[in-house]
């Protein structure tokens, strides 16, 4: 069966998942959420261990990023009923800092203690206390209407990258578009004009759901057209961004695929790289523009 098989069976099945778990409660998109974070953590813990010397890191990842994740979302209150809690985030993250700390000094040689310490939070900071801000993007009850401001950032980074995917492997070097490296020394398969496809059906995609859709009138912000596209934008740029960055990752460990959850895909920082990066940066942005309207 052809890659390109794989990743078709797998996207019909998960596909349907993700939405139903979106949908159905508060607890379904809190566990996804935490459960993604979790793998991507472990996944990058993996990754930084074959070239640091030090001790196996990945269940520690695991519960440091979904710690944070939850965290965030308590943080946010009006989860399980419960009210906002104060201060979460900072203290979890203090916690695993220590532990973190506490581990490089007693487990790690010094010549790669403080290469190994950089590269193992770099898994509960990236993932954990900036990824775990998907939470803030997500509200309680059951519906749709609940996490619209998430589905805008999935469905964007979905879109981005199967448009840049299919016109770099089927339109660029052909006809009147040419085949120019995007990163080749991070990936090689990467184009210009890829790039440039998704960004543009990205950016329309963002636009038309900002402007003419209640996606996020949950933020109380006067949209125009000129903000939609800044979206638009924003949401590519940090999201090719963070693909990028778990592609450079994967290169300087040497690793093909950072996991092999979704068969044809490989793992989560595989799938879901963009939306550690994208949705966050939404987020703060939309935060930012409704506080100076």
């Amino acid at each position: 069966m052809s890659n390109l098989a794989q990743r078709l069976i797998t996207a019909f099945i998960a596909i349907p998942i993700v939405f139903f778990l979106l949908w159905f409660c508060d607890y379904s998109r809190i566990g996804l959420m935490c459960f993604l974070a979790g793998v991507g953590a472990w996944e990058w813990a993996g990754m930084a261990s074959k070239m640091y010397k030090g001790p196996d890191m990945r269940y520690l990842s695991f519960a440091s990023s979904l710690a944070l994740t939850l965290a965030w979302a308590l943080s946010k209150g009006d989860y399980f009923g419960l009210p906002a809690v104060p201060y979460v985030v900072g203290m979890t993250f203090l916690v695993i800092f220590a532990i973190y700390i506490g581990i490089a000094y007693a487990k790690v040689e010094i010549d790669h203690l403080f290469p190994w310490l950089v590269m193992q939070l770099g898994a509960p900071l990236y993932i954990g206390l900036w990824g775990g801000m998907n939470a803030l993007m997500m509200g309680n009850g059951q519906g749709f209407e609940h996490c619209y401001p998430f589905i805008l950032v999935m469905t964007s980074m979905w879109l981005c990258d199967t448009v840049a995917y299919f016109f770099g492997k089927f339109a660029a070097g052909k006809g009147p578009f040419g085949r120019h490296p995007f990163a080749p020394s991070i990936s090689p398969k990467k184009t210009w004009e890829g790039s440039i496809a998704g960004s543009i059906a990205t950016i329309a995609w963002v636009a038309y759901w900002v402007k003419c859709s209640a996606a996020l009138s949950s933020f109380n912000i006067d949209f125009n057209w000129g903000i939609a596209i800044a979206i638009g934008v924003l949401l590519t740029v940090a999201g090719q961004a963070g693909d990028l960055l778990m592609s450079a990752l994967k290169r300087w460990s040497g690793t093909k695929d950072s996991g092999n959850l979704f068969v044809g895909h490989g793992g989560v920082l595989d799938r879901c790289d963009s939306f550690f990066l994208a949705a966050p940066a939404l987020y703060l942005l939309l935060d930012f523009l409704k506080n100076i309207a």
